[in-house]
């Protein structure tokens, strides 16, 4: 059940928001090794974002997911970061990353919770 939410101030148009959304659900089950049945992607672009006194581009960023653990952070991190500069042109240090691991009794889906 991995959400994977990705605001920026990157302007896109509806194709290639679609594209970059259907793009981070292979990535994500990729690199979580999750069914990308269970995966929801949200992408809102060309969001006012400014980080550091300035409006380049810059992405915040939140994954939360069931079973994530607290030791694959960083290594996540890296990951996420090579995705936004890859295929949003974000350099990694105007990104920030939130991760939340879910308790799966917590989370609902299907009239029922995981």
């Amino acid at each position: 059940m991995p959400f994977f939410s990705i605001t920026t101030n990157q302007a896109l148009d509806a194709d290639r928001s679609a594209a970059v959304s259907a793009e981070a659900s292979a990535f994500l089950a990729r690199l979580l090794g999750k069914p990308e049945k269970y995966i929801m992607v949200h992408v809102r672009p060309g969001e006012a974002m400014i980080l550091n006194g300035n409006p380049e581009p810059a992405a915040f960023v939140e994954l939360k997911s069931i079973g994530l653990a607290k030791d694959d952070c960083k290594m996540l991190a890296e990951k996420i970061c090579g995705f936004l500069e890859e295929k949003l042109n974000v350099p990694a240090d105007r990104a920030y990353i939130d991760f939340h691991a879910i308790d799966g009794a917590m989370f609902g889906w299907n009239k029922t919770t995981f």
